[in-house]
């Protein structure tokens, strides 16, 4: 079974139509880690789904960079100001990894959702997750200590910590580089005395 097919259930189940004129759409594409696959600069034409990898989205000011989110494999890059209001993107996304993707073009995906309904079911989902996930990110923002904060980024990301460089956590953090070491360094610590135990 192509990966895809999963992905796109991932979001919702789609019939065996759409999965075809799905897959008659795709190019499939490999990028190293330190791409640049969307920034404020560029129209963004192509949609991705995230097959293996880990991709970044960040802001950039004057030299310095703020780590907004980051998308692992069964996630959706889509930048809503582009797509819904066909404005430049606010934001960078960067892969961390080498990636896989599949993509489509913005025209191809919109001619997808206007001929089957189960595809604007899957861009409806796309879109929930990720007003959810804000939400639920500003709330952490707001109410979690940097231990709190810290601990739900190791559990909601075990598996590409170690793939990430420490700045980049500590920003999405909003920590300072020190604090977020220090921090890293005595959980840490304290996995390895529960694993001696």
């Amino acid at each position: 079974m192509h990966k895809i097919f999963s992905l796109l259930c991932n979001y919702n189940i789609i019939s065996e139509r759409t999965y075809d004129a799905v897959l008659r759409k795709l190019i499939i594409s490999e990028y190293p880690a330190k791409t640049i696959l969307v920034s404020p600069d560029q129209p963004q034409d192509m949609i991705y789904f995230i097959a293996e990898g880990t991709t970044r989205s960040f802001y950039s000011r004057l030299g310095q960079q703020w780590t907004n989110g980051f998308d692992t494999a069964g996630d959706c890059i889509m930048t809503s100001s582009n797509f819904i209001h066909d404005q430049p993107s606010i934001d960078y996304v960067e892969t961390c990894t080498p990636v896989t993707l599949f993509c489509i073009s913005k025209k191809n995906f919109l001619s997808l959702i206007l001929r089957n309904p189960d595809m604007e079911k899957v861009y409806q989902e796309i879109m929930e997750r990720r007003l959810i996930r804000l939400e639920k990110r500003i709330q952490d923002l707001y109410l979690l200590s940097e231990e709190e904060l810290y601990q739900k980024f190791e559990n909601d990301y075990h598996n590409i910590n170690s793939h990430i460089e420490d700045q980049f956590v500590a920003s999405y953090l909003r920590m300072s580089l020190t604090a977020f070491l220090k921090i890293k360094k005595k959980a840490e610590s304290e996995k390895r005395i529960k694993m001696v135990l």
